[in-house]
Parts: structure tokens; C-alpha cells; sequence
């Protein structure tokens, strides 16, 4: 059988021609790298698969081919999985009035609209990418309120017990904060779109806790960052109660603390924040609040481990549990999240967590206790797609050396090197003269 026969050459150019007909249609990939450099992240996958609507992104970049490459590669990844991703080029010194109004003064700049939205980012990954479209698909249309008045910490103070460290994470997400004072408003305005209550240190007044049971009526959320006073109106409202004392657990010493009441938290099965933690989270004085009827459906966050209990004692010399004070054996529950549905149909979410020094500015960066903390907010006001993408760096691009061979290597090029050329020069000028 001779292949070169003008038929068996129509046969393979046909069969070439369906293939390549075949991989137009119906484009596939496989990325066979040992670290999965070639793909998205899985969360930017999810994001992805929740938008509506076009997303169009400009990249401000020269008309260089390198430069130009990169974006094009980062953007057919999303394009992908998200068809509705349209691409344009625009070189700012072809276009200098444009890039003038935008305020384009560097490359590269990627502008991207969504849902009547802008945001602007002045890098080219995927982490950059990844939350600046999460922060086009968020539903800010209300403001996130710390209540004040009662000495609570506050989300834009600087002392170590406040939460501004929190707060200034929170804009930074696109979150849109204020403080009200329930007791000089007379109400929580209809634009708040999520109060926060974090460690009143004095108690509240019944007209105030009146305003806050009524924004809760009318199917508001609550963070309720249960430190300092427990107003009991509101104790009763969501039929919750709290064990005595606050949390000890063993664990914290296999976590390098020397301080026995730090509770380490650990998310629980089936929760709404499951899949946002990989991290235990660190709740110094934490207490443990417990459903008392089914006024609302009551789910875990987090969770003790087996070596743990309600102190109700001091926390002095020895300490072991005592049962007939009340104290109970781990596991024990250190968030509580409540829903219920509205008269309106709409899932209403609040959030009990007998802890509020974890989200402090001293306490916010150990454990997963930042992760935590956006987790909640973003569940309770609707944003579940905001997310954090860790940069990713391969792991055949990283170096890692142990600090004596470091060193040993600093010594070769800092004094071997030199050494070596300075011995072969002057060995070179002795061969010369005897010759």
C-alpha cells in the first residue's frame, strides 16, 4: 500500500481538516503540570459561574507583543470559562486624551466594567483580577453599621481591643462602614444593611434596645460579638443563652500559646462558612452561646475540640473542670449562625459569637481569624463570591535553602570567586615572566 497515492493524501487532509474543524467547535485543555499553573483557582471558577451579564475589560498596555501576550494568555483562561469576557487593547501614547481622563499614568492597567460598574487594577494575575471582578459582582447597596455609645470596639478605632485593623479590611473590600448611635438616631436607618455589635461595656437603654429588636423584626442582620454586656431583651429575642464562665482549652498549647484561654475554633460540618476556613481561628475569652428553643434555625461555625470547658473559676495555679459548677466538657460551640425565613419569603441570618478580641487589632492576624471575620460579613450581607485568591507561586520557581548553605554560597561569590581570579591572574603573570 503506497500512503503516497493522491488518494490516501485526501483521506489524511480530510481527516486533518475534521480534527481541526472539531477542536474549533468544541476547544479543550489539559493541564498536566505538577502544580496546576496552567489553570484558574477553583474559587475563581465559582465566581465566574455567578455572574450575569457582559464583562468588559480594557488593557491599558504599549503595543509591545511580550507585554501584550500576557494579558491575552491570563484573559483566554477566563474567556474560557466565561464567554461574556470581552478583551480591547488601547495604547496610551496612541490615545493620550484618553488616557489623561482615565487617569492612566503607568502600564500595565486593566479597566473593567460590569453591571454599570468600574474597577481598575494596575497588575497582570490572576489574584488582582479575581477580586477586582468580585468586587464588581458585590452587593453593596447598604451599609455595614457598628453600633456605638456603650464603649463597644469600635470598627475605626486604633486601640489594641478596637477593630479598625478590621475595618479598614472591610473598605478595602468595598464595604461601605459607619457607626450610629442608636439612642441619638431614634432607629436604624433602611439603608443598613448589616449592624454590628461588638463588647458594649455598659448596658443598653430599653429604648435602644427597642430600636435594635425592631430593625430585627423587620428582617435586618446582626453580628453580635458577644463580649462585656449581654442585653437580655436581646438574649430573649433570639432564644439563646450563654454558659457561665469563658472557655479553656488544652489545645492552645499544641498551638505554641501560653495561655490557656485561648479557645481554638475549628469550622464544623455542613456550615455556610465550611469551605472558607483551612485554618483553626484563635477566640481568647471566649463564651459559649446555646440555643434555647426553636425560634430560629441554629447552625455551628466553629467548634472546641475534646479538651476543653467552661471555666467559671480563675484561671490560676491548676485548673481542671468542675462539673457541679456547671462547667461541660468539650466539644463546645463558640459560633452560633440563626436563620429564619420573612414574612417576605427572604432568608433573614444573624450571627452570635461569644468573642470579640479575635477580630481585634492585637488578635486579628493569628490563625484564620481574618479569613473568619470576612467569611462572616460576607455571608451575611449576601457576598458570598468576595474571596481571597492567595498569589500563586509554583513550586519549581522557589528556592529554598537552609541559612548554612545560603551563607556558603554568599562566601564563594563574595571571596572564593575574587580569590580564584586574583591567584590565577598572578599565576598567569609567572608563567609570562619565565617564559
Amino acid at each position: 500500500m503506497k500512503w503516497r497515492h493522491p488518494l490516501y493524501q485526501f483521506l489524511i487532509l480530510l481527516c486533518l481538516g475534521l480534527v481541526l474543524t472539531l477542536a474549533n467547535l468544541y476547544p479543550l485543555q489539559w493541564d498536566w503540570s505538577s502544580q496546576g499553573r496552567n489553570q484558574l483557582h477553583p474559587q475563581t471558577l465559582a465566581l465566574l459561574q455567578g455572574l450575569q451579564g457582559p464583562l468588559h475589560v480594557t488593557a491599558f498596555v504599549p503595543d509591545l507583543p511580550l507585554q501584550r501576550a500576557r494579558v491575552t494568555t491570563l484573559l483566554s483562561k477566563y474567556r474560557q470559562h466565561y464567554p461574556h469576557l470581552s478583551l480591547k487593547f488601547v495604547d496610551p501614547s496612541q490615545e493620550p486624551e484618553l488616557a489623561r481622563e482615565l487617569e492612566i499614568h503607568h502600564t500595565p492597567q486593566l479597566l473593567l466594567e460590569y453591571a454599570g460598574r468600574q474597577e481598575r487594577i494596575g497588575g497582570v494575575n490572576e489574584q488582582l483580577l479575581t477580586e477586582a471582578i468580585a468586587r464588581l459582582s458585590l452587593n453593596n447597596q447598604g451599609w455595614i453599621a457598628g453600633i456605638k455609645g456603650h464603649g463597644e470596639a469600635s470598627l475605626t478605632g486604633v486601640k489594641n481591643h478596637d477593630l479598625g485593623s478590621f475595618g479598614d479590611l472591610l473598605r478595602g473590600k468595598s464595604y461601605k462602614l459607619i457607626e450610629l448611635e442608636p439612642g441619638s438616631t431614634g432607629q436604624v436607618p433602611d439603608n443598613v444593611q448589616l449592624l454590628i455589635l461588638a463588647a458594649p461595656a455598659t448596658e443598653l437603654t430599653d429604648d435602644e434596645a427597642a430600636i435594635l429588636l425592631n430593625y430585627l423584626e423587620h428582617g435586618g442582620s446582626l453580628l453580635w460579638l458577644a463580649d462585656g454586656r449581654i442585653p437580655r431583651p436581646l438574649l430573649d429575642y433570639l432564644g439563646i443563652t450563654f454558659l457561665p464562665g469563658t472557655v479553656v482549652d488544652a489545645a492552645a498549647a499544641d498551638m505554641g500559646m501560653d495561655s490557656p484561654n485561648i479557645a481554638i475554633g475549628r469550622p464544623t460540618e455542613h456550615s455556610p462558612l465550611e469551605k472558607t476556613l483551612n485554618a483553626a481561628v484563635f477566640l481568647p475569652h471566649a463564651r459559649v452561646p446555646e440555643i434555647m428553643d426553636d425560634k430560629w434555625t441554629a447552625t455551628p461555625l466553629l467548634r472546641t475540640g475534646a479538651r476543653s470547658w467552661n471555666e467559671t473559676g480563675e484561671l490560676r495555679g491548676s485548673i481542671a473542670r468542675d462539673p457541679a459548677a456547671g462547667e461541660q466538657r468539650g466539644p463546645l460551640d463558640l459560633a452560633l449562625a440563626l436563620t429564619r425565613k420573612t414574612a417576605s419569603g427572604e432568608l433573614q441570618k444573624v450571627i452570635v459569637i461569644g468573642d470579640s478580641d479575635f477580630l481585634s487589632n492585637s488578635f486579628i492576624g493569628n490563625g484564620a481569624n481574618r479569613d473568619f471575620g470576612l467569611a462572616l460579613i460576607h455571608w451575611l450581607s449576601g457576598n458570598s463570591q468576595l474571596i481571597d485568591i492567595p498569589e500563586f507561586v509554583p513550586a519549581d520557581q522557589q528556592l529554598h535553602w537552609r541559612p548554612a548553605r545560603i551563607a556558603g554560597m554568599a562566601g564563594i561569590f563574595m571571596f572564593g570567586i575574587p580569590i580564584l581570579l586574583v591567584v590565577t591572574g598572578l599565576f598567569i603573570g609567572w608563567r609570562r615572566k619565565k617564559a
